[in-house]
């Protein structure tokens, strides 16, 4: 006798490339096992009203008395009504499972909204951060230029060859500091997906 395991039916498989999210998964299970549970348990309840029908239409018929056809039928319609009141609290275990389920995905569009104010809140801090980096920059250059042009004064090289020296110098310090802002620049991309 060749005996095999059973594959599991119903599994849900993510399609390629499509994120299965666990809470939500979970919560439509159990939502769909609930529903199911009271859709059986509604069935019971007008299998029994079925029956206990069938034997009051039994009953009737071997009895003679009129109050005591009357007692079966108040019997009859007084079991019928907690067939039906059972029902309505079948429903609402439902109605309540269903809320239930909202407020976890509420939970959750609250925890992602949560995660994307996290996610600005840092991005504004690294912008800030950047632009006051881009501003000690932009001051460290202005300074080194007029210390850079007061020396050139002051020890009289300007129009020589280390004044053209000095200059370049100058020049070359412009371009780093370009190349340092634009690198800001790059950073300050978003850097949280």
């Amino acid at each position: 006798m060749d005996t095999k395991e059973a594959e599991p039916s119903g599994q849900v498989n993510a399609a390629a490339g499509e994120q299965v999210d666990i809470m939500e998964s979970m919560t439509q299970l159990y939502i769909s096992g609930i529903e199911r549970l009271a859709e059986i348990q509604k069935k019971g309840l007008e299998f029994a009203v079925q029956h206990n029908a069938q034997v009051v239409s039994a009953w009737k018929k071997h009895i003679v008395s009129a109050p005591s056809v009357l007692m079966l039928d108040l019997a009859t319609t007084t079991f019928e009504r907690a067939a039906d009141t059972q029902k309505g609290a079948i429903d609402l275990v439902v109605e309540q499972t269903h809320a239930l389920a909202g407020l976890v995905k509420e939970r959750k569009v609250k925890a992602t909204a949560t995660m994307e104010e996290g996610k600005t809140r840092v991005q504004e801090a690294i912008d800030h951060t950047i632009a006051a980096q881009k501003t000690a920059i932009d001051y460290s250059a202005k300074q080194v230029k007029v210390a850079l042009e007061a020396a050139k004064h002051q020890l009289g090289i300007v129009g020589t060859p280390v004044g053209a020296a000095a200059d370049s110098m100058q020049r070359g310090m412009d371009v780093v500091v370009e190349a340092q802002k634009e690198l800001l620049d790059v950073l300050k991309g978003p850097v949280l997906h």
